[in-house]
Formats: structure tokens, C-alpha cells, sequence
């Protein structure tokens, strides 16, 4: 899509979520050699909130996440590959996650694990070091998706209200049915304070625009004439 084009047409939130990731990275590379946790855009604030929740992870560790996580979306092999070295380390040195613990503990009293939980509904025995390595490893790959979907979550619903659109909850389908999303599933967004995807490390629900009833809108319209000075 042409420049020109992006400011005539409102762009999808996939495509927003493209396009501020880039514009994040843009501000890195003029940062002149300042933290990029300092420079973390509004975009992924979500992202920076909850890396401060991770126990274990310093500030160099966390910064390491953010790159991984914004180099996924430039495409350059050489930097998501350095990215991805570090990311992996935290991995195999394994670090706490109170949000994960809390979930793991609710999903085993109800008998019932989303689908991304496969390999994390229970802590190997310290015994089996080839099991607790892949769990580290898949615990990880967990919270890169976790603060991924935090971040597409925010970027789209800061688009829906700058298009003056309405967004809800809607759960993707999977083999395994999540009770806890399908309590929120339809369910209407309306600020970064309401409940919102993901709701739970591993959860797959995203926002989409709500539509809203043709009377509806030609109600509001007629409130906005009847209360505009004239």
C-alpha cells in the first residue's frame, strides 16, 4: 500500500499492529545508544507492564525480550537470530512467573488445559533433566506469545477507538474449549482498563470490530444533531 493510499483508507488492525512495531524500531535506531526499555512506544506498554510481573528477569534480560519480540516483525534474519540467542538462554536458566502459576494451578483444579498448555500442566521431577529442559523451553515460548497477543491486543484496540469503532472479545475455535474465555467471549471492549485478550497466558481470543445495528447509529446521530448548537 502506497503512502498516499494509507491516509485515505482506515487501516486493519493487523496492519496497525505492522506498522507501529516498525515505527517502534525506528525510534531505536536513533536512540543513540539509549535502553530500549526507554524506549518502549505506548504500543507496547502492555509488554513492559508485564515484564516487570517476571521474577528472576533483569533489566538487560528484559530489554533482550523486547527486541525478540520487535524483531519478528522487521523481518532481518541477523537481528532476530541475536534476539533469539538471548531469548533462549533466559529459557534454559528458567524464571518465575507468578501469572503462569496462577493459571497452571487454576487450570489443574478444573481438570481442563487450553490447548497452548500442552506440555505445561504439571512441573517435571528435577530427576528428569531432558523433561524440565523442554518444559523450561516451552514455558518460554508461552510467555513470548503471552506478551505478543498483550501487545496485537493493545495496538488494536488503540485502533478500533481512534476509528471510532467498537471492539469485543471473540474467541478463536480450538480442539479444546476454554471455560474461562468463553465467560468473556462476545463480551465488548471499550477501554485498556476492561477485560481483555489474552486473558490468560496461552489464551487465543482476539478483538474485532463490533458492528453496530443501522438504527443504533442512526440513533446516536440523531442525539448528536439535537444536542449540537444550532
Amino acid at each position: 500500500m502506497r503512502d498516499s493510499e494509507s491516509r485515505r483508507l482506515p487501516l486493519s488492525p493487523s496492519d496497525a499492529v505492522q506498522l507501529e512495531g516498525n515505527t517502534v524500531q525506528g525510534r531505536g535506531e536513533t536512540s543513540r545508544g539509549h535502553r530500549s526499555s526507554v524506549l518502549v512506544s505506548k504500543s507496547f506498554g502492555a509488554v513492559a507492564r508485564a515484564l516487570d510481573s517476571i521474577q528472576d528477569f533483569s533489566g538487560d534480560d528484559r530489554d533482550a525480550v523486547v527486541a525478540f519480540l520487535k524483531a519478528g516483525r522487521t523481518r532481518e534474519d541477523a537481528v532476530r537470530e541475536g534476539a533469539s540467542t538471548a531469548v533462549s538462554a533466559l529459557g534454559d536458566r528458567g524464571f518465575t512467573w507468578p501469572e503462569f502459576d496462577r493459571w497452571q494451578a487454576i487450570f489443574a483444579a478444573s481438570g481442563t488445559f487450553p490447548a497452548r498448555w500442552n506440555g505445561l500442566h504439571e512441573v517435571p521431577s528435577p530427576q528428569t533433566s531432558a523433561a524440565s529442559a523442554a518444559y523450561r523451553l516451552r514455558k518460554m515460548e508461552l510467555l513470548l506469545e503471552w506478551l505478543d497477543t498483550l501487545h496485537r491486543g493493545a495496538a488494536a484496540l488503540h485502533h478500533y477507538t481512534r476509528q471510532g469503532m467498537r471492539a469485543r472479545i471473540v474467541q478463536q475455535g480450538d480442539r479444546l474449549r476454554c471455560p474461562v474465555c468463553e465467560l468473556f467471549n462476545g463480551l465488548e471492549v471499550r477501554r485498556a482498563s476492561d477485560t481483555m485478550p489474552p486473558i490468560h497466558p496461552g489464551c487465543r481470543c482476539v478483538l474485532v470490530a463490533l458492528t453496530v445495528p443501522l438504527a443504533e447509529q442512526m440513533g446516536a446521530r440523531a442525539r448528536q444533531r439535537l444536542h449540537s448548537p444550532s
